[in-house]
């Protein structure tokens, strides 16, 4: 068994070289490439050059392997529906990033709906706080609450439309990393 040898220490001339490592003309010492220039570590074999072979993270193109297909639809050439979405038991397709729009306008209808019920509030409140002051006189309306809803009354709902849209990103960002990662996966098999 031989040892491995060290690139820097002067070969035995009688020892089998690397075929894809360059040699020095002059000796059997392997020679650098030039300054600048990396070697190809994987890009080539002696039955298949190094130009043939696409870099990494370049796309293939088509005299290289097959195009990988970027739509990820089921058996019947069309993307599942909602109903279907909701029995496929393997998960293979996603509602999530079908469904966030719609589920992002009822969260902005619901936010609307709680500023309103912020000002209504205020308005009972106001009723409540006219009738404490005036004990023995007329009931009176007060507007402090009903300014203070209106004016302060649209913050918990902007943070909770600010929640739901960060959990609905977070959601999406999710489903589609796992889309990219499967047609990733599939385009390696194929080639």
């Amino acid at each position: 068994m031989s040892q491995p040898t060290d690139p820097h220490q002067p070969q035995d001339p009688s020892q089998p070289t690397d075929l894809n490592q360059p040699q020095d003309p002059q000796g059997g010492t392997p020679a650098s490439p030039p300054y600048g220039q990396s070697a190809s570590y994987g890009q080539g074999t002696p039955s298949q050059p190094a130009a043939e072979q696409p870099a990494w993270g370049s796309a293939p193109s088509p005299a290289t392997g097959p195009q990988a297909t970027t739509d990820q639809r089921p058996a019947g050439g069309r993307e599942a529906g909602f109903f279907r979405s909701m029995v496929d038991f393997s998960f293979s397709s996603f509602i999530t990033v079908k469904f966030s729009s719609f589920l992002y306008i009822i969260a902005f209808v619901v936010a609307a709906l709680m500023w309103l019920s912020n000002i209504v509030s205020g308005i009972m409140f106001g009723f409540m706080w006219g009738s404490m002051n005036s004990y023995f006189g007329e009931p009176s309306f007060s507007p402090v609450p009903l300014i203070l809803a209106i004016l302060f009354g649209w913050i918990p709902s902007v943070i909770a439309l600010i929640a739901m849209r960060l959990g609905l990103e977070f959601a999406v960002a999710t489903v589609r990393t796992a889309q990219n990662t499967g047609r990733i996966a599939e385009s390696a098999q194929h080639a």
